[in-house]
Order: structure tokens, then sequence, then C-alpha cells
């Protein structure tokens, strides 16, 4: 039975990989219509021929729509059904993103500064009719709708941020600069992620995260009593005036970098288990019990370290005051740093930014990608059963007290 399940299988992918010129358009395009067929699937709550009391439609054939992709045109079938109320998510959040990188390609290509990959790319996709003009409404129309999310209402409640900024390289008339892009991620009273804000700046100075926070206040962030980020001064000297008496936790990933970083190879391994011991800990007492213990290890041959390891650590175990199943995600900015991982496949195609505005264009079009896949997806942690978004503020801070 087994082999005949996976003979089945070698048919289907075997002519996939023997087909070299088509195989990444073939894998996209096969990805995609799979895509397309489960979210039909969940709209009518049954699968093709099955009997289900939850069955909200008939099914009516398909129609053909084409995808332009990097990889080529695509023809996928989307499912209809009888009363033509399914509605396809799949290419408007798709073509978003593709939209804000091919733009991106495309403003290179026509200043000239395009390097012989990009070239190639965007002939492929294009051709060679391309226009300035036609580019300046296809960014007119793509800035408009990122334009309306950056700065949509926000109407639930956040108790948990994640804080963030990333770097790219952006060309200007003074030469290529580096720019800081700030991303904050909020946990929402449902326990779902979503990306609440994405914004340019010269650098993570104190002022650029001021005018960010600033933003979000306006917009209508509330709830907020727990942050997570980077020890950078002028990100944590933002928190504490736009969000005083919210408990602020210190990125531990980080700290094990600075800790790392001042000690030799040999030192490292052996005081590295000890102040993850520190993280590991289940109460705020165990881990203050063995923060001491790993001063007193340094005390004698790094005094240094040991003194500012003792000044420090103290925002790193915030996190112990939150309930236990909570902790071991929201210890650190791992999960951005995620997403900024995806950023930068995405982005190292591009290598320079023909400008700022193209910069922001793409990181808020993949921005608002993962954030709404998230909002409509599993809950990243879950608060108390009963609390609503009028009462988990209250409850939050409990949480945290």
């Amino acid at each position: 039975m087994t082999q005949k399940k996976d003979s089945g299988l070698c048919d289907q992918v075997q002519p996939v990989l023997l087909d070299g010129q088509n195989f990444l358009k073939t894998l996209v395009q096969q990805c995609l219509q799979q895509m397309l067929q489960s979210e039909f699937d969940n709209f009518i709550r049954a699968k093709r021929y099955e009997r289900s009391s939850l069955r909200r439609g008939v099914r009516n054939g398909h129609y053909i729509r084409r995808l332009r992709t990097r990889v080529g045109s695509l023809e996928l079938r989307v499912c209809r059904d009888r009363k033509g109320e399914f509605q396809t998510e799949l290419f408007r959040r798709y073509q978003r993103s593709e939209q804000a990188f091919l733009l991106s390609l495309l403003e290179m290509y026509l200043q000239g500064v395009s390097t012989r990959k990009v070239g190639k790319i965007v002939e492929t996709l294009c051709g060679l009719s391309i226009s300035k003009s036609q580019v300046s409404e296809l960014t007119k129309r793509l800035d408009a709708q990122l334009h309306r999310w950056r700065n949509r209402k926000l109407t639930d409640c956040y108790p948990y941020l994640i804080v963030d900024a990333r770097y790219e390289k952006v060309r200007t008339s003074q030469g290529v600069i580096s720019r800081a892009v700030m991303i904050v991620i909020g946990i929402s009273a449902s326990g779902h992620r979503s990306v609440l804000s994405v914004e340019g700046g010269d650098s993570e100075n104190e002022s650029s995260w001021s005018e960010v926070f600033k933003k979000l206040k306006a917009r209508g962030l509330q709830g907020v009593v727990y942050v997570v980020s980077d020890d950078h001064g002028g990100l944590v000297g933002a928190l504490g005036r736009y969000f005083q008496g919210v408990r602020w936790q210190r990125c531990q990933v980080h700290f094990i970098r600075n800790f790392i970083s001042k000690l030799s190879r040999r030192d490292a391994k052996s005081y590295l288990p000890l102040l993850k011991d520190i993280f590991s800990a289940s109460s705020d007492q165990e881990a203050q019990r063995r923060r001491h213990s790993l001063v007193e290890h340094l005390q004698s041959k790094h005094a240094a370290l040991a003194a500012w390891l003792d000044e420090n650590i103290e925002s790193c175990l915030t996190v112990n005051h939150l309930p236990i199943e909570h902790r071991r995600k929201m210890k650190s900015t791992n999960m951005l740093e995620r997403l900024n991982e995806e950023l930068r496949r995405r982005s190292r195609v591009i290598r320079i930014f023909p400008n700022e505005t193209s910069c922001l264009r793409m990181t808020t079009a993949l921005c608002q990608e993962t954030s709404e896949a998230w909002e409509t997806g599993k809950r990243y942690l879950r608060f108390d059963k009963e609390q609503d978004n009028q009462n988990t503020q209250s409850y939050a801070q409990k949480l945290v007290a």
C-alpha cells in the first residue's frame, strides 16, 4: 500500500523535476493552485464530492485567471460557487508584494543602475516596452493602498509589543546610505500577532522612535503593559517617554551575544551555560539566586564583566513576571528577527534600493502580507478565555504585576 502511494507521488513530481526549463514555474503554479483549492474548500466547508451538513454552497465549475510573477505568467483555475459569493484573497495578497518587488526593479532599470541580473528579470517579466509613466502610475496605485494600511486605526487592545529595526542600502542624491526601517509587532487581546507599524528613518535615534510611538498612539494603540526590544539607547529612551509605567524586557538573545563578545572562546564555553541557566529559571527568585552565583564565579578572573552583568541583566529578567506559558515567546525579539530575515531574503536581489520610497514600499507590502496571515491564522499566545478587549488591559496589568 505504501509503495503504491509513493509511486503515485513520484508520478506527479517526476515530470516537474525532469522539465528543467520550467521547473520553478511549474512548482510555483502547483503550489498556488493548491492554495486556491484549499481556500475554496474552506469557504464552502466541504471537499469535492464530500457530503457534509456544514456545506454552505454548491460548486459551479471554474474560470481561468492569469497571475504574473517573477517566474513568468501563471494560468490558474479559480473555483466558482453557484451563488457567486466566493472571492479569493490570494491574488490581492500575492500581487501586492510581487508588485512592490517588481517596481523596485523597474525603477532601478529605468534609472540605469540595475545589475545584469535585475535587467534580465525585468526584460523577462515586462519586455522592453515599459515606460516611466507606466511605472509612475503603478507606484501611485500601490503606494496609496500601502499608505492606508500603514495609517489604519488600531481598535484592538495590544498588551505586548515587540520592537526592532533593520537597515537597507538606499541610493540618494548624496550617494548610497543606510536607512533604518523600524517595525513594531503587537500581540492582541485575542492572542494574534499584527504588524502595527512600518516606518523609515535616518537612524535608530530617540527622535525617530519617538515619531513611531507618537503615530501609534494617535492611531489608537492602547493597553500596552510589556515591551521587548534590543538595548538601543534611542529606542529605550523613546519607550520611557511614550510608554511610562510599561515593563521593558531586554532581548535575551542580544544580551547573550554581548556577553560572549567580552570573553575568549574558551571562557565563553565555561560561562555561557551559567548565563543560560539564569534565563531558564522557573521563577524570578531562582533567577536572582543563579545571577548572584554567576557574578561570584566571574569576580576573580573577569571583574569588569561581573560588574557589567550585575548592572545590566536585571532588564533581561522582566519576562519572569509574565505567565510561564508566555515566557518562551516573549523573552527575545526572535519572532521579529525571523520576519526581518524574510525581508532580507527578498531585498538581497535588489541590494541597493533606487530611493527611500521604494525601500519602504517593499517592506510595507511584505509586512502587510505577513500581518494579514497572522491575524487570520492560529493564536500566537493565549490569554484568559473569558477576557475581552474591554478588560484585557487590566487583566494583562495583573499578569505583569
